[in-house]
């Protein structure tokens, strides 16, 4: 017979599985139910008759999360992660049937009213309010592990009584080396039962939800020609039997052979040059990235080696997106309404409609960088794209892109080498807490070479400028040169023969201690460029935007180039001309000081969701 009263959560180690026990235990009818928290490894004497006759979920985490929580108490290993047994288990219910819902800790933190609306759903149970608060401090049904697991939990119950709250992200170190191959055999496992994972029901909330599980093009079919759907959905399921485009191998290196990799990178960042050399990173390596699936809906932080895109995606196929470069100062994103409006102005112009509000897109973006730990953090690089999205056939028509566009996030410690064109003295930097010193954005000193190539930047007409596009073959190919004759960065004419901007930075020349901005037809309107000319109108430094030839750059007595990733960073020579005394002058110096001071109040100042 059935036993409808009794709950099965079968969960993985670190998932907020306790916290979900005491929620149950709120409910008003606790005393006709029967609620049996499991970790999914320790299914003994559970035969298939009663997991027939009662009620099963499985409670999930991300496994990055779960192997650097767990390693902090015991030493991880697969059995103790439990996702073999998770898939298993729901292997066996899926035959019974029962395929069991599955619910991602993640999603029961950041929105405990909608995902626990969701399940109860999903168990034919109504949601009852009282489960979203508890007193803190132990429960008579605690087990005996309690006191080296539960601290934490016992401590929680967030604002005003809430239960589940969002845990302070601490910033992360690099993942041991020792546990990256057990990372590499737990992710598959996870993306398994991820696929499965409910939709939190709550209305109003901004994230993107999780997708119910195949077929998932129904609503793409409506709103598409019959083959097109038709097609679109083959290749929808044919990529979600596709292998992963990482190395298959990579989990079978040797030792050796991970340390001649990691040694060639390192010397490869280092020969680098140019305006965005960085200092290599090992906590790059284990970043979650985050991941808007158009076809789906799904927003996911996905690991880094793991992280990839459909062959079939306009982004890869064709270059169809827009994009932003953003910093991440105190856990602040910079001059962040600006990057909103010139991405969903971007996003207008080549008619893609991205399906997010721009303070959802943020919050997108905030979660990714929380997600990592970067909670408080500074020296962080993020690059936000927008494609597209999922075609059917290799074919440019937006017409045939199957759901939304594709969103990816990804956040990167990148802090500019050390090398001849900065200063490596710490700042002093404004936190919200007071003053503090932190070795911060360098100080670009020593300056960067340019030289002048022969592809000019395009008119309006045939490829607006001004957007931040995936289409980059016209600067490519002015690096190219630019590297070919052993400068840092290439300048770019305009048509009529007139100084535009660099490859990837905007350029600026002094002349007599007034500042000259080439003028904006030709060029993208960088953010960097915007508020040095602000900076300069409200400190006195006279400042100008007009045509001007290189004759005037070769003879200026300084210049600089500015970006997100670089500040302003002097030039010391234009097609092997030194720039004034080849030294940064006096006015670039004053206005790397301003835009410092600059982007500490702007920190200061918090978040702003744009709401």
């Amino acid at each position: 017979m059935d036993l409808p009263n009794v709950i099965n959560c079968w969960s993985s180690p670190r998932t907020v599985s306790t916290s979900l026990m005491y929620s149950w235990a709120q409910r008003p009818d606790v005393q006709e139910l029967v609620y049996v928290k499991h970790m999914a490894k320790q299914r003994l004497g559970i035969g298939r008759a009663l997991l027939h006759q009662t009620k099963h979920f499985l409670l999930v985490r991300e496994p990055l999360a779960v192997i650097r929580s767990f390693s902090e108490v015991c030493e991880p290993t697969l059995h103790e992660t439990c996702y073999p047994a998770l898939c298993e288990l729901y292997s066996e219910l899926r035959c019974l049937g029962r395929p069991p819902p599955v619910v991602l800790s993640d999603d029961l933190v950041k929105d405990p009213e909608g995902t626990l609306s969701a399940l109860c759903a999903a168990l034919g149970l109504p949601f009852e309010p009282a489960m979203l608060r508890w007193e803190p401090g132990p429960k008579p049904f605690d087990g005996v592990w309690a006191p080296w697991w539960y601290s934490n939990t016992h401590k929680a119950t967030g604002k005003l009584g809430l239960g589940f709250e969002r845990p302070v992200q601490r910033p992360r170190g690099p993942l041991p080396p020792h546990l990256r191959p057990l990372l590499e055999e737990c992710w598959p496992l996870w993306e398994i039962l991820r696929r499965h994972a409910l939709r939190p029901q709550s209305a109003g909330v901004s994230r993107v939800p999780h997708p119910p599980p195949p077929p998932l093009l129904a609503a793409a079919a409506e709103a598409k020609p019959a083959g097109a759907a038709a097609v679109g959905a083959t290749t929808a399921a044919a990529l979600a039997n596709l292998p992963s485009l990482v190395d298959e191998d990579r989990g079978q290196q040797t030792g050796q052979e991970q340390q001649g990799a990691a040694g060639a990178a390192v010397e490869q960042e280092e020969k680098s040059h140019g305006t965005h050399s960085y200092a290599p990173d090992p906590r790059n390596e284990d970043i979650l990235i985050g991941m808007r699936d158009g076809v789906t809906g799904t927003f996911s932080l996905v690991w880094r080696p793991h992280a990839k895109v459909s062959v079939l995606e306009s982004g890869f196929m064709l270059g169809d997106g827009v994009w932003e470069g953003m910093r991440l100062h105190q856990g602040v994103l910079l001059f962040a309404r600006q990057h909103m409006e010139r991405l969903f102005e971007g996003a207008k112009a080549i008619d893609l409609n991205i399906g997010l509000s721009p303070s959802q897109m943020l919050q997108l973006v905030y979660d990714t960088v929380d997600g990592n730990g970067m909670a408080d953090a500074s020296n962080v690089h993020i690059r936000l794209m927008v494609t597209r999205g999922l075609k059917p056939t290799p074919y440019q028509n937006p017409n045939i892109t199957i759901g939304l566009p594709t969103v990816v996030c990804i956040p990167e410690y990148k802090q500019a080498a050390a090398g001849p064109k900065m200063d490596s003295a710490p700042l002093l930097l404004l936190s919200r807490a007071g003053p503090s010193e932190e070795w911060g954005q360098v100080v670009q000193e020593d300056g960067i070479r340019l030289f002048t190539c022969h592809v000019r930047r395009g008119s309006a007409d045939v490829q607006d400028p001004s957007w931040n596009s995936h289409s980059k073959l016209n600067c490519i190919a002015a690096c190219i040169q630019a590297n070919k004759a052993g400068a840092d960065e290439a300048l770019m004419l305009d048509p009529h023969g007139f100084v535009a901007t660099c490859n990837s930075v905007n350029f600026f020349i002094v002349r007599k201690g007034e500042v000259w901005a080439p003028t904006t037809k030709y060029q993208l309107h960088g953010i960097t460029r915007q508020n040095t000319i602000n900076l300069c109108l409200a400190n006195g430094i006279p400042v100008r935007e007009l045509d001007f030839t290189l004759t005037k750059a070769y003879s200026a007595d300084e210049a600089f180039v500015t970006g997100t990733f670089g500040g302003q960073t002097p030039v010391r020579e234009v097609d092997g001309r030194a720039i004034g005394d080849g030294q940064r002058g006096p006015v670039v110096a004053r206005l790397q000081q301003l835009y410092r001071e600059l982007c500490n109040q702007e920190a200061a100042r918090g978040r702003d969701l744009l709401e």
